[in-house]
């Protein structure tokens, strides 16, 4: 008994320790700050001095006044919506093509290099791109001048900088989620699919019927998973090739708090701003859980 007592004593103590240290970190290093950017979007914060007064709304009558805010909502949107429209099709598509023909040998070579670009730093390929893209030097305007056509201004003209921007970040996400559809295609049994070729069923139809609602809750968290990451690689590539510009047409959420915390030294904005940002993608979160939801097959 007092064997067993002493045992139960030491396990409510490992129980205790392996829940409390994760929850105090969590506390510590996300809730805190958490609540702390709520009170700083009421205060004049200016993020030098502890001298600061609350001032109610202020702050947010400021942010919602200013339609480079509403702009960086849109552009947010369109950044995630094009990104997801586009990369995750192709990414699926591949990596179908990748898992289920067999006439392909260099699997794993593909994989290496479609995966390599979301390996390399963000900067480093926002400098690549922007050589690219570059009005006169770059190699996008050179191959269009063999066709005949005029230069464009990729990164200068509000036409066609989130156009340029979504395409990069379209390059740089491609190859991850495209490894990960490979684990989730690849994580159904072949059973399956020799039962629907012996029925007859052909390569499309494969595709509509068991690939893709097999792996549909993989497709759906990928979605999930891509609004935070939106959030990240859009603020890297956006800060770097154009900080927001030309006009603001290529501001997003982050991109506008960081400029509001760093040039107008206004913290209390930027807290503001970030209460917004995390409003706008909760909603967002629960928009695409709402939209994707279906009936879950097991395999």
């Amino acid at each position: 008994m007092k064997h067993n007592r002493l045992r139960t004593r030491s396990d409510r103590t490992f129980d205790a320790a392996m829940t409390g240290i994760p929850t105090a970190v969590y506390v510590v290093l996300y809730l805190l700050p958490c609540v702390a950017g709520l009170f700083f979007s009421f205060t004049n914060f200016g993020g030098y001095s502890l001298s600061f007064k609350l001032i109610g709304f202020a702050n947010y009558k400021k942010m919602f006044a200013d339609p480079a805010f509403f702009k960086s909502i849109l552009n947010f949107l369109k950044l995630y919506l094009g990104t997801v429209l586009i990369c995750f099709p192709l990414a699926l598509g591949v990596a179908i093509i990748l898992t289920k023909n067999p006439s392909i040998r260099e699997k794993h070579l593909y994989r290496v290099i479609y995966f390599f670009p979301s390996t390399v730093p963000a900067m480093l390929i926002a400098i690549m791109w922007m050589a690219m893209f570059n009005p006169t030097l770059g190699v996008l305007n050179r191959i269009l001048g063999i066709f005949g056509f005029k230069a464009v201004q990729w990164l200068g003209s509000t036409k066609t900088v989130m156009t340029s921007i979504t395409l990069v970040v379209i390059w740089r996400q491609f190859g991850f989620y495209m490894v990960y559809f490979m684990a989730g295609v690849t994580s159904i049994p072949t059973d399956i699919f020799e039962s629907a070729t012996i029925d007859g069923a052909s390569g499309w139809r494969q595709v509509f019927s068991i690939i893709i609602p097999l792996t549909w809750e993989v497709i759906r968290t990928s979605m999930l998973f891509y609004i935070q990451s939106a959030v990240n690689i859009g603020f890297d590539i956006v800060y770097i090739m154009t900080q927001g510009g030309p006009d603001n047409a290529s501001q997003i959420l982050p991109t506008y708090m960081y400029q509001q915390m760093t040039k107008n030294l206004d913290y209390g904005m930027a807290s503001a701003i970030g209460v917004a940002m995390l409003v706008v993608t909760m909603v967002l979160a629960l928009v695409v859980l709402k939209l994707t939801k279906r009936e879950t097959y097991e395999m």
